[in-house]
């Protein structure tokens, strides 16, 4: 019998996605057909205390899977795979000293991907809700109520998040679940919009409709604990509203308060907050931390999907107009010189019997034409993929385009010759940014810097002009991230107004 191949390890070539999966809290786990594990992340590494080198290639059942619940897992991933519907669960992973965490967790069937899942480490938090309530059957029992309720909450808003519903309706979904899950009148989804306020996105209020309608502006300037989260991106909570700025807003019979960061790669984003005419108890502000951590999925989710939209349809007309310009390039220069080349050369033939003193003068004006035609295909050319990075190397190529910009421009460029995509690629970059130098920067002078950092290729770009370069007004910033993006690198850029701007690309040399 001969041994069923092993599935290789899943490669992330999309940056986003690459990152977003290794920095979420959630843990994300890839499994094909037979259950065997193609990606485990760092979070799964946490939670279990396996290494993605022990698991990757063999059956989740062997590792990670009680033994208790096998077959319910085995029936379940029969049932996803024959099927294709998303069937979201709460189970327990064994981990390699044999402990056991609860997850819950959301899944979705991607097609030659496997089963994508994600899910949320419940254990600790149960675990200590556990200790407080030893001895007192009663109040256990309303507690394992509780967690059930919290739990099919949690699943209905992963099962919409894994569905790829549109940002609102999670925003709106986590509200109304977290009210009824922690019943409290008011909750809220808020995003920081950056000038010292956070905009309402998602509510849910049983009382006044009217309240804190969406798209409205809190300030941020009190010790409220949206503002609180906003400084610390840790979860705040405030017991009792005693007076100041921020009880003037809620002045709608709230007495406590308490919020968790919404956190999306890394980088706070908003908060999902509730206010109470209770006393909270004491794990609110934690037990939001589960909602939150779904909706940073689901913009992550969601600003991946429009950002690949996006990115699409701007190759697509980068492209256009790509073949728009060659075209009206080869009309108005190459094209015309020929014609008139052919057009000389027939004057000359019907001149061989008339005039053929004429004949001479005639051949060498078509010959000059010929010339000149031949000399604008060769720019053409040259445009389209210089011919000296092919056959010298990029720093050869870099330099022959530095002495071409009206900008001084420092070199610091290693001699080594790298795959030909890292050499193009690095080349159009800082072509690119340099002719956004010579044209809007009103810089004295620039700098190249490329060098390897580590297994990545980092270039980057700088000069001394006015800064306050915007993505969105043209300068080709987001033209350049495509072409970094599409061989799996990424690209950022600093430019504060006044001190000039500085673009960096980090290109993986495998």
């Amino acid at each position: 019998m001969e041994d069923t191949p092993q599935p290789e390890e899943l490669q992330l070539g999309d940056s986003f996605a690459q990152i977003l999966t290794e920095t979420t809290q959630s843990l994300v786990c890839v499994l094909d057909r037979e259950g065997r594990i193609r990606l485990f992340n760092e979070a799964c590494e946490r939670a279990t205390g396996y290494t993605r080198a022990e698991v990757l290639g063999r059956p989740a059942q062997d590792f990670v899977i009680p033994s208790e619940e096998r077959e319910a897992f085995s029936e379940f991933l029969a049932f996803v795979w024959r099927t294709g519907t998303s069937s979201p669960q709460v189970g327990h992973w064994r981990t390699k000293d044999g402990g056991r965490r609860l997850i819950a967790w959301s899944n979705r069937l991607m097609g030659d991907t496997g089963l994508v899942t994600t899910g949320i480490d419940l254990t600790d938090r149960e675990s200590n809700r556990d200790g407080a309530l030893e001895g007192d059957p009663e109040a256990k029992l309303i507690e394992v109520s509780r967690v059930a309720n919290e739990h099919k909450a949690l699943r209905r808003v992963a099962t919409l998040v894994a569905s790829e519903a549109s940002p609102e309706r999670i925003f709106g979904s986590v509200s109304a679940e977290v009210a009824r899950v922690l019943q409290v009148n008011a909750t809220a989804v808020v995003r920081y919009v950056g000038d010292g306020t956070a905009e309402m996105v998602g509510r849910h209020n049983r009382d006044s409709a009217d309240v804190m309608a969406l798209g409205t502006r809190l300030p941020l300037d009190d010790d409220s604990a949206l503002a609180q989260v906003a400084r610390t991106s840790t979860p705040a909570r405030i017991d009792d509203w005693a007076g100041g700025s921020a009880a003037e807003r809620f002045r709608y019979g709230y007495r406590s308060t308490a919020a968790a960061p919404i956190v999306v790669t890394g980088v706070l984003w908003g908060a999902v907050a509730i206010a109470s005419e209770q006393p909270l108890p004491p794990d609110t502000e934690n037990r939001l931390g589960d909602f939150a951590e779904l909706v940073s999925l689901a913009v992550a989710s969601a600003q991946a999907r429009t950002d690949l939209i996006a990115s699409r349809a701007r190759l697509v007309k980068a492209g256009d107009d790509q073949r728009r310009r060659l075209e009206r390039n080869l009309h108005d220069g190459a094209q015309s010189r020929l014609v008139s080349v052919a057009l000389q050369l027939r004057v000359a033939r019907a001149s061989l019997q008339r005039r053929p003193e004429a004949v001479p003068d005639l051949l060498a004006e078509a010959a000059r034409e010929l010339d000149a035609g031949l000399a604008d295909l060769r720019e053409i050319a040259r445009g389209l993929h210089p011919a000296v990075l092919v056959d010298h190397g990029l720093a050869f190529a870099l330099k022959a385009l530095a002495e071409r910009v009206a900008v001084p421009v420092t070199l610091e460029v290693p001699d080594e010759r790298l795959p030909e995509v890292l050499e193009a690629t690095a080349y159009y970059i800082a072509s690119e940014a340099l002719t956004n130098v010579a044209k809007h920067a009103e810089a004295t002078r620039a700098t190249i810097t490329i060098a390897r950092d580590g297994a990545v290729l980092r270039c980057s770009i700088a000069d001394d002009g006015r800064g306050g370069a915007d993505p969105a007004g043209g300068s080709g910033l987001l033209g350049l991230r495509d072409r970094a993006e599409a061989v799996g690198g990424t690209l950022s850029f600093v430019s504060p107004p006044g001190r000039g701007t500085t673009v960096v690309a980090a290109l993986p040399l495998d």
